[in-house]
């Protein structure tokens, strides 16, 4: 396999393979299946993960603003634990929707939810008392009026149901990156907030295994029609990058903010960061591996600048519709 991956002919049409074969429904989809994955604390971790970042870099580490708020999850994935903690921390009802129905198994999930629970104060818990239900073998299920859940509903349908301005916060984690019509998606969203509303999205930007083992930008380099080929309908990945989303931000928010995760072949920005300074966050290392590609790029990414091509994720803060 490692010989494949080098090969971008060889890559891309293993890639194209897994393609035809989930269109044909001969392969399931794995998007989505997170937890599924993981030991029981592993996922109960990742969730609290997860909602630290959101009260962190979305609500300005101001858990407040998360109080009494109707909250709408895109993407929640196998299992619902960070809707269930956003309850806990004060939310008032979290909606998710997923546009993929993933395989998850419920006993295990009834396990997450049972360490989730369980790692709470006694405050948390109470929020949770029309919530989660404690089972005799230790495990706890969930649901009532304020969890709801619907899947196969993605949010980049141009019939999205979802009521105006019915959601004062809408998050997601490694999802907008997933749309297929990202300014569908977005405007989908926008349209449900209400005008002071808040909407925390970490994206991913980086190639998601495709031809990385040839650069971490390579992916770049290929063409939109066979880009489309390789990477949808599992996992359809769009390639907007930070441009994009700067200039969506600035048309619909009043305020927004940019955290940068990562950057193009190196580990996590732990805390995130608002700008990259040269010499602390990247070196010339990262420039010319960024200069090494840029001829080979797709037009519409070979115009963008050095940093906007090093930046592979962002946490996006937005905060006040405009009207």
């Amino acid at each position: 396999m490692s010989f494949i991956d080098r090969s971008p002919v060889l890559a891309g049409l293993n890639y194209a393979k897994g393609q035809v074969l989930t269109r044909l429904k001969l392969r399931g989809h794995f998007s989505g299946s997170t937890g599924l994955s993981m030991s029981v604390e592993d996922a109960a971790n990742y969730a609290r993960r997860v909602v630290t970042d959101y009260i962190t870099y979305g609500a300005g580490g101001d858990i407040e603003r998360l109080k009494g708020k109707d909250v709408l999850e895109i993407g929640p994935g196998d299992n619902l634990g960070v809707a269930l903690l956003l309850l806990a921390k004060g939310a008032r009802t979290v909606t998710c929707i997923d546009g993929f129905d993933p395989n998850f198994d419920a006993k295990h999930n009834s396990k997450i939810y049972a360490a989730i629970y369980n790692g709470l104060t006694a405050e948390e818990r109470e929020r949770l008392s029309d919530v989660v239900t404690l089972q005799p073998d230790g495990s706890a299920a969930v649901g009532g009026g304020r969890l709801i859940s619907r899947y196969r509903v993605p949010m980049d349908a141009a019939a999205a149901p979802l009521e105006p301005q019915s959601y004062d916060i809408i998050i997601s984690r490694a999802v907008l990156e997933h749309l297929g019509d990202l300014e569908m998606g977005w405007n989908n969203m926008v349209r449900c907030l209400r005008p002071d509303g808040e909407m925390w999205h970490k994206v991913d930007f980086r190639c998601h295994n495709l031809f990385g083992q040839i650069h971490p930008l390579y992916f770049l380099t290929i063409s939109d029609g066979v880009w489309n080929l390789i990477s949808r309908p599992d996992p359809t990945l769009n390639r907007l990058r930070m441009p994009t989303y700067r200039e969506l931000a600035a048309r619909d928010f009043c305020d927004s903010r940019f955290y940068i995760t990562h950057i193009a072949g190196e580990k996590e920005f732990s805390p995130h960061v608002e700008s990259l300074i040269p010499g602390t966050h990247y070196s010339q290392r990262n420039l010319d591996g960024i200069r090494g590609i840029r001829p080979r790029l797709q037009k519409h990414f070979a115009d963008y600048s050095d940093e906007d091509l090093l930046v592979t994720g962002v946490f996006l803060a937005l905060r006040g519709v405009r009207t």
